[in-house]
C-alpha cells in the first residue's frame, strides 16, 4: 500500500479545518428567544432558562456528529490517492489460444493441479484485469480447434467458456488456431502471407494473442501475424518432468519374419536421469510378460549406459529425449488365436503424466485375402500368385473374362465381396466394390485415359518411396508396346518412360486403381500368346505382386490397424457384408453406422485411447477389433518450452502485461457517499445515541 498527495499545502490546510468546526458546532449551547406570554408559570420559566444560557455546553454523544466527521475523514483519505502496484492488460482485445492436447493433463504445476487448469486460472486473471470497454474471445485447440467464444465484453461469458473446456487425449497442432486467431484480427484475408489472392475487405484490428501451452506442438511452417501480436504463456513447471511414456506399439508382419510374430515397444524419457519402472504385457486379460527396465534419460551419462543384460534389449536411442526399444515374441500365443485378441502394454509405475503409460494392439485371426483374377491365359499372372509367401495372405482365384457377364461375378462384386480383383486385358461394365488392378485396360467410367501407344519403351523412372513399388526394380525391364496413362485427379506416377506414365494409381470413392498400360503377353489371331515384356523374369514381378496384395488386398497375417489416433476418422472393413454395424468404445458406449457406397465404414467418434469392438448390428459377436493410440512423442516430451517458433518467429515465453497502479480512492468515494446517506437517514428519524 503506497499514497500520493493530490492537493497542495494550503488545501490541506482548508480541508483540516473542516473537522474542527463540525466540533464546534456541537459544543455551542443553544440560544433560546425570549418570549412574552400571559401566562405566569410560562414567564418563570424563561426566565429560569435565560439564567443557565451560554456559549459553550459540555459535548454530548452524537451519531450525526460521528458521521460528519467520518464523511470528512474518508475524503481526506481518498484525496491522498491510496493504491498498490499491480499490473493490466495492453490493448482492448485479445484472443487466448488454450491447448488442450493430451500433456496438458500432466500435474507438475506448484499447485499440483494439471497444467490446463492452471491455464484457466491465469485466463481468469487476465479476464479480472481487464477493462470494461475490452474485448476477448476464446479458442481452444489439440489436433483440432474450435472458437469456443467469439469476440464479448462479458467477463462472466468468457469465464464460462474457458471453464468448459476439458483435456483431450489428442496431439497438439497449433496451425489452424493460428489461421483462425490470424484471421479474425485480420478480416478478409488469410494467414498465409505468401498467398497472391489476399484481398483486404475490412479494417484489420490490433489484438493481442495469448497463447497458452506447454510448447508441445507441431511445427509451424507459416506465420503471418498481420495485426496480431502473439504472447506464449507457458504452463507447467520448469524443470523436465520425469516421465517415462509410450511412443511406439506395434505388431510385425509374419512374411517379413519367417513366421515370427513380435511386438515392438519404445519407451521415451522425457527427464535428465535415466528411471527404472515396471511394465506388463496383456494378451487380452492374462498377462503373458513383466518385467522391470530402466530407461536412459535424456543426457546419457556413463551411469546411463549400465542399464543390465535384457534379452528383450533392442537399442538404446542416446540422442535427446532418452528412450529404450523392446521386443515381445508372441508367436506361440498367436498361433492358437481363435478369435480377435486385444494386446495392451502397461508402465506400472505412476508418474505426472499418465495417458502415455498405456498402448494397445490388436491380434485378428488370420483371413486369408480374396484376390478375383480375370484372363483367359496368362502364365506369369500364375506363377506370381502361386509363391510360398502368398499363399499364407492370400487366396487367388483365376477366371475367364467371361465370368464378368456372369450373375456370381456382379452379384459379389457389388457385395465387396473380394478384396482385390485384377483385369488382364479386360474391363467390367460397372467398376466392382474393392481395389483393382488393370493390365493393358482401363477402368471403367471418363477418369482413365490411354494419351499415346509406344514402341520398345524404355523405363526412366521408378517410384520406390511408394509401398506398391517397394523392392520393385524396373530399370532393366524390356517393354515392346505400351500406352501412356492419363489418370484421374490426385493419381501417382508409379513407373515412368521417356513420354509419360506407364504405371499409375489413382483414387476411386474410398478404393484405388492401378493401371499397367502395357500387357504381359498379347493375345494374337492366330491364337499365339507371345510375351510383350520380360518382367516375368525378373526378381522385381513377384515382389509387386506381392505388394499389390498386401497393400491393396490388405493382406496381412494379423490386422493390427496401428495408425489409428485420438480424433481421427476410423475406417473400417468389416469381414463380411453388413449393411449397419455397432461400434462399442472402450468405455462400453455403443454407435451405430450405416454402410457407406464403397461398402466400407467411417467411424468418427474415436476420442479416447483403448479398444473399440466392432459387430453387426443387433448382434453380440464381434467381427473385428481396432486399437486406438496417442503415441505421440510430442506429447510425451512433457518438458515445458521456453518459446514458441511460429515460422521464422521465435515467441520466448515471458508475459507481457505491463506494470500499473491500482487506486482505491474511487472505492472509497463511494464509501463516503454510503455513510453520507446514513447521516441523512439518521437526521430525518432523529437517531440519537
Amino acid at each position: 500500500m503506497n499514497l500520493l498527495n493530490m492537493l497542495p499545502w494550503y488545501q490541506w490546510l482548508i480541508l483540516g479545518l473542516v473537522p474542527p468546526l463540525i466540533l464546534s458546532l456541537y459544543f455551542l449551547k443553544l440560544r433560546r428567544v425570549p418570549l412574552e406570554v400571559p401566562s405566569t408559570y410560562l414567564w418563570t420559566k424563561t426566565i429560569e432558562d435565560m439564567h443557565v444560557n451560554s456559549i459553550w455546553q459540555r459535548l454530548r454523544k452524537n451519531l450525526l456528529m460521528w458521521l460528519q466527521l467520518l464523511v470528512v475523514l474518508i475524503l481526506m483519505l481518498a484525496c491522498l490517492r491510496p493504491g498498490c502496484e499491480g499490473e493490466k492488460l495492453a490493448g482492448d482485445r485479445f484472443i487466448f489460444l488454450v491447448d488442450k492436447s493430451a500433456s496438458m493433463s500432466a500435474t507438475d504445476t506448484e499447485s499440483g493441479i494439471t497444467r490446463l487448469d492452471e491455464a484457466k486460472n491465469q485466463i481468469y486473471t487476465l479476464i479480472d484485469r481487464m477493462k470494461s470497454t475490452d474485448a476477448a474471445m476464446v479458442i481452444s485447440f489439440s489436433d483440432t480447434e474450435g472458437v469456443d467464444q467469439s469476440y464479448t465484453k462479458n467477463k462472466s461469458v468468457l469465464k464460462r467458456k474457458v471453464k468448459s473446456i476439458q483435456v483431450t487425449q489428442q496431439g497438439s497442432d497449433l496451425n489452424r488456431a493460428l489461421i483462425a486467431a490470424t484471421g479474425l484480427a485480420n478480416p478478409g484475408r488469410t494467414s498465409d502471407k505468401f498467398s497472391n489472392t489476399d484481398v483486404q475487405v475490412a479494417d484489420a484490428l490490433a489484438a493481442t494473442m495469448y497463447i497458452f501451452s506447454d510448447g508441445a506442438i507441431k511445427k509451424v511452417n507459416k506465420y503471418a501475424p498481420g495485426e496480431l501480436t502473439a504472447v506464449y504463456q507457458p504452463v507447467g513447471a520448469v524443470a523436465p518432468a520425469s516421465n517415462v511414456g509410450i511412443t511406439t506399439f506395434s505388431v510385425n508382419d509374419q512374411l517379413d519374419t519367417g513366421g515370427t510374430i513380435e511386438a515392438f515397444v519404445r519407451l521415451q524419457n522425457s527427464g535428465f536421469e535415466p528411471k527404472t519402472v515396471g511394465i506388463s504385457l496383456f494378451i487380452g486379460d492374462q498377462l503373458t510378460d513383466a518385467d522391470t527396465v530402466t530407461v536412459p534419460g535424456r543426457e546419457i551419462s556413463e551411469s546411463n549406459m549400465s542399464l543390465g543384460s535384457n534379452d528383450r534389449l533392442a537399442d538404446i536411442d542416446q540422442s535427446p529425449p532418452g528412450g529404450l526399444s523392446l521386443k515381445f515374441d508372441l508367436t506361440s500365443v498367436a498361433g492358437v488365436l481363435e478369435s480377435a485378441a486385444p494386446i495392451r502394454f502397461k508402465i506400472d509405475e505412476a508418474d505426472e503424466y499418465l495417458l502415455d503409460n498405456e498402448a494397445y494392439c490388436v491380434l485378428n485371426p488370420s483371413r486369408l485375402t480374396n484376390v478375383l483374377v480375370v484372363t483367359d491365359y496368362n502364365p506369369a499372372l500364375k506363377l506370381a500368385s502361386s509363391t510360398d509367401r502368398l499363399k499364407k495372405i492370400a487366396k487367388v482365384t483365376f477366371v475367364e473374362r467371361s465370368f464378368l457377364k456372369e450373375k456370381d461375378y456382379q452379384t459379389n462384386a457389388a457385395l465387396g465381396i473380394y478384396d482385390l480383383v485384377i483385369f488382364d486385358q479386360c474391363s467390367p461394365e460397372t467398376m466392382p466394390a474393392c481395389n483393382t488392378v488393370f493390365f493393358s485396360s482401363l477402368p471403367s467410367g471418363e477418369d482413365w485415359k490411354f494419351t499415346k501407344d509406344l514402341e520398345i519403351t524404355p523405363i526412366i523412372y521408378t517410384n520406390n518411396s511408394h509401398p506398391i513399388m517397394f523392392d520393385v526394380q524396373m530399370q532393366s525391364v524390356s517393354i515392346l508396346n505400351g500406352q501412356i496413362i492419363k489418370g484421374p485427379k490426385g493419381s501417382t506416377n508409379l513407373v515412368e518412360s521417356v513420354d509419360g506414365s506407364i504405371i499409375a494409381i489413382g483414387p476411386r470413392s474410398g478404393f484405388e486403381d492401378i493401371v499397367i498400360g502395357f500387357p504381359m503377353i498379347l493375345y494374337e489371331e492366330d491364337g499365339d500368346t507371345p510375351y510383350n515384356t520380360d518382367w516375368h523374369k525378373k526378381p522385381s514381378f513377384p515382389f509387386f505382386m506381392q505388394n499389390i496384395i498386401r497393400t491393396l488386398g490388405s493382406g496381412s497375417r494379423f490386422n493390427s490397424l496401428l495408425t489409428n489416433r485420438p480424433g481421427k476418422p476410423v475406417k473400417i472393413k468389416p469381414r463380411y457384408p453388413y449393411d449397419e454395424i455397432d461400434i462399442k468404445n472402450p468405455q462400453g458406449k455403443q454407435q451405430s453406422l450405416q454402410q457407406q457406397p464403397n461398402k466400407s465404414f467411417v467411424y468418427n467418434q474415436a476420442e479416447e485411447t483403448g479398444i473399440y469392438s466392432v459387430s453387426e448390428k443387433g448382434n453380440a459377436e464381434v467381427d473385428q477389433l481396432f486399437a486406438v493410440n496417442l503415441l505421440d512423442r510430442l506429447e510425451s516430451d512433457i518438458a515445458v518450452r521456453d518459446e514458441l517458433m511460429l515460422g521464422y518467429e521465435a515467441i520466448k515465453g515471458n508475459p507481457t502485461r505491463e506494470p500499473a497502479r491500482r487506486d482505491f480512492w474511487t472505492i472509497l468515494a463511494f464509501l463516503a457517499l454510503a455513510v453520507l446517506t446514513l447521516e441523512w437517514v439518521v437526521y430525518n428519524r432523529r437517531v440519537f445515541i
